[in-house]
């Protein structure tokens, strides 16, 4: 046998089979959409919470996500960037730059989170006043937007120890602490929402401080493993996370400004897009969040597949392997294909009973089946496209998200959620059928960035 032969029979064997890449999706990503599964369930537990007190409520909760959904474009860039870097280097075997990125990662988490919570506390009243919330819900809105705000903070630290986790392939590690604070909110806000002995009853007060507790405890429990797992190669020191270190911080950034904009566009889309929704109504708003947090389902498995090619697709190509990284590519898509039609079945065949679950109201019960029944139809698209991007970040090919996301949030959602909403008065239909086609312009264009290749090629 020659030596040409013998390189291509251990090339051959290198290459892992079918079955093994299932299994390693499966393995990486099983614990990512446990994890969001139950974070979603919970989601819905407190929100059902929420909704006990009042359709005014879910509407100051319903308000206040997106203002602080949209401090977290800088947050999110610095994960991914951090991410894509850091699975890089595991990939070329180098620990000490891979400690470095999850030093740098930490430091710029801990700086953001301080400045962010620090101006969302204080510009978070003429934000929700500027998207339109109502007299009916204004104070609550106040209220809680003021303990997210400072909530901000420690979720910021978690979510890039999280990152990190995810990048070495450790994301049953990043479901504990991730799980542990999920568990707390809905705990904490089953006893202080309603009362329970001589613990008062504080309604949407008892939600925000519920809320901020479990993002602490996440927090601190998140820090504690990231500096006790000395095994792990991500394992910075703490001197280390207070030291800058311009290079590695440049590579991040490079990394994440595409992401940083992909999210700012998305934020500022979905605010608009908010707007137009509220001026339907308190009911059909009210409807619009319930419906949105069972959306939440098809997003979290989307981002479980995404999680996990985070990590193979960054490794593989770190080892110099993007052959075996586009294998794992391919094999993802079959994954995204068999899960969407298992959760598109309740969709279409129980809608008015997962409705049922939230409320009692029958105006709102019926916005929410139309929504859902629309959900449905981009289930399948939504995981596909989440997925998919979720390999190319790892690759640190973070554009294409970015013109994908600009694409179908502001052309789609703003552009032609004003004409549906506003203009043909298409209501929660219209709301939704915007979506629908937001997802599925993403998702196509992204198709052909994957099949392009050159995701393949991107410096780190």
């Amino acid at each position: 046998m020659t030596d040409q032969e013998i390189k291509t029979e251990e090339t051959i064997l290198e290459i892992p089979t079918e079955k093994k890449r299932w299994l390693d999706l499966l393995r990486l990503s099983w614990p990512a959409a446990v994890e969001m599964t139950l974070a979603s369930v919970i989601g819905m537990v407190t929100m059902a919470l929420v909704s006990s007190i009042g359709k005014e409520a879910v509407s100051a909760v319903g308000i206040t996500g997106q203002p602080v959904m949209i401090s977290w474009v800088a947050i999110q860039a610095l994960s991914v960037g951090g991410m894509a870097v850091a699975a890089r280097c595991i990939g070329m075997k180098n620990r000490e730059q891979t400690r470095l990125a999850c030093e740098q990662t930490m430091l710029l988490s801990v700086f953001f989170g301080l400045i962010i919570s620090f101006l969302l506390y204080i510009f978070g009243g003429p934000l929700v006043r500027m998207m339109g919330a109502t007299p009916d819900y204004y104070d609550m809105a106040i209220l809680y937007m003021n303990f997210a705000a400072i909530g901000v903070f420690f979720q910021s630290v978690s979510s890039s120890v999280a990152s990190m986790m995810r990048s070495a392939g450790k994301t049953r590690v990043s479901m504990y602490f991730n799980m542990t604070s999920n568990i707390a909110n809905v705990i904490l806000g089953l006893i202080l929402i309603h009362g329970i002995g001589p613990i008062p009853q504080l309604g949407i007060l008892g939600a925000a401080i519920a809320g901020l507790a479990a993002r602490v405890i996440g927090c601190a429990m998140a820090v504690w493993i990231l500096f006790s797992r000395k095994e792990l190669p991500i394992c910075p020191t703490l001197k280390g996370v207070f030291i800058p270190d311009w290079d590695m911080m440049k590579r991040i950034f490079r990394i994440g400004s595409s992401s940083a904009l992909e999210q700012l566009a998305l934020r500022v889309g979905l605010i608009a897009f908010t707007i137009y929704v509220i001026r339907l109504g308190t009911a059909e708003f009210a409807a619009h969040n319930i419906a949105g947090t069972m959306h939440i389902f098809v997003v979290n498995f989307g981002s479980a597949i995404g999680m996990a090619l985070v990590s193979v697709v960054g490794q593989n190509l770190g080892a110099k392997r993007p052959d075996i990284a586009q294998l794992y590519f391919a094999t993802s898509m079959k994954m995204c294909f068999a899960v969407s039609v298992v959760l598109m079945v309740p969709l279409l065949l129980i809608p008015y009973q997962l409705a049922g679950l939230f409320t009692d109201d029958p105006e709102v019960i019926r916005n929410i089946v139309i929504a859902i029944r629309i959900l449905a139809g981009f289930t399948t698209a939504q995981i596909f496209q989440m997925a998919i991007c979720g390999g190319l970040r790892g690759g640190g090919d973070t554009r294409w998200p970015l013109i994908s996301t600009m694409t179908g949030v502001l052309g789609m959602r703003m552009i032609m959620g004003y004409f549906f909403i506003i203009v043909l008065q298409w209501g929660i239909g219209g709301a939704w059928l915007c979506w629908l086609l937001d997802q599925t312009i993403r998702a196509v264009i992204i198709y052909f960035r994957y099949k392009s290749g050159k995701w393949k090629t991107v410096r780190v």
